[in-house]
């Protein structure tokens, strides 16, 4: 019998390409990725991938193999969903992941609706950065995994997965009042040499600032770090630095911070699903929940005032 989760790791070798990134999806060293991928293909019989330079090439037997790996995980899931399907109830244990700020948007909202509307649903909630998220929902360990994809990010592959699309959420800028008539004026190049507070190195908050930079001439000076768009806002809230955050997570009584009219990207916000589980009772009800929050909480900018739709 051929082990499932070896030929996951072939999966995953079709989708990613090396065997580093393979390892660190599936959160296991690389040695012990290229070891389980010997064994595959000595239960198999078959040469299932070639080195080219420092990727790996699935053969046409890795290829044939996948193909059916994908079928048989699809089966899993589809099989679970259907047996779900026949109790007729709303009941069980779903694992849900989510970035940070999707705690406080979508994830709580949903426990409080679902445990009055679904008593018999038991949510757990686990925080995750998106790639997270979606790593643990690939390895069975999450049901849903709600992540948030930055409009300049590298498209995602969702090979297996299912995303649906709850809101697409802007960038706002946040400046010190004295600035925003000079703003408006010049656009983003009028901040070139101001402070600027942002996320930690490399995060979504910080690569937008410095491509918004970028795109008007200049370098950010970024002065402060900090972990979380709530932190960045409180910062810029001392009316010592600029700073780039996503709309929603703009207190009200900060929005006079906002200055409006600027294109400034956004982030997409998804619920990733399994292929085959949107069938699960328990899962349906629950994105549906998610949608109907998304629904009612879609952020506007109404001149300076920030306010939420309902």
């Amino acid at each position: 019998m051929i082990d499932l989760r070896r030929m996951m790791l072939l999966t995953d070798l079709a989708d990613l390409g090396t065997v580093t990134a393979v390892a660190e999806r599936r959160c296991i060293t690389s040695s012990a990725v290229s070891q389980q991928l010997r064994v595959l293909e000595k239960e198999t019989g078959a040469i299932l991938f070639r080195r080219d330079g420092r990727t790996l090439s699935l053969t046409r037997s890795g290829h044939v193999l996948v193909e059916h790996v994908r079928r048989v995980l699809g089966a899993v899931d589809e099989a679970i969903s259907a047996v779900a399907a026949t109790r007729g109830t709303v009941s069980g244990q779903i694992a849900v992941a989510s970035f940070n700020m999707g705690i406080s948007m979508l994830a709580a909202p949903m426990m409080r609706r679902l445990r009055l509307a679904e008593p018999d649903l038991h949510l757990q909630i686990q925080q995750a950065p998106s790639q997270a998220a979606a790593r643990l929902l690939r390895q069975g360990e999450v049901d849903i995994a709600i992540t948030c994809r930055y409009d300049f990010d590298a498209d995602e592959s969702w090979n297996g997965l299912t995303a649906e699309h709850l809101l697409h959420e802007p960038l706002v800028l946040m400046a010190p009042s004295h600035l925003h008539l000079r703003v408006r004026g010049r656009g983003l190049s009028a901040l070139a040499g101001e402070p600027w507070v942002t996320g930690q190195r490399d995060s979504g908050l910080d690569h937008a600032v410095l491509r918004a930079g970028r795109s008007a001439g200049f370098t950010p000076q970024v002065k402060h770090r900090v972990i979380g768009a709530p932190n960045v806002c409180d910062l810029a809230a001392t009316e010592a630095a600029a700073a780039l955050v996503p709309q929603r997570s703009v207190p009200a009584h900060l929005a006079e911070l906002i200055i409006d009219g600027l294109d400034l990207g956004g982030r997409t916000i998804s619920a990733v699903v399994r292929e085959g589980r949107q069938r699960d009772p328990n899962i349906a009800s629950i994105l549906r929940t998610l949608h109907l929050i998304a629904e009612e909480n879609t952020p506007v900018v109404r001149g300076n005032r920030l306010k939420i739709a309902s």
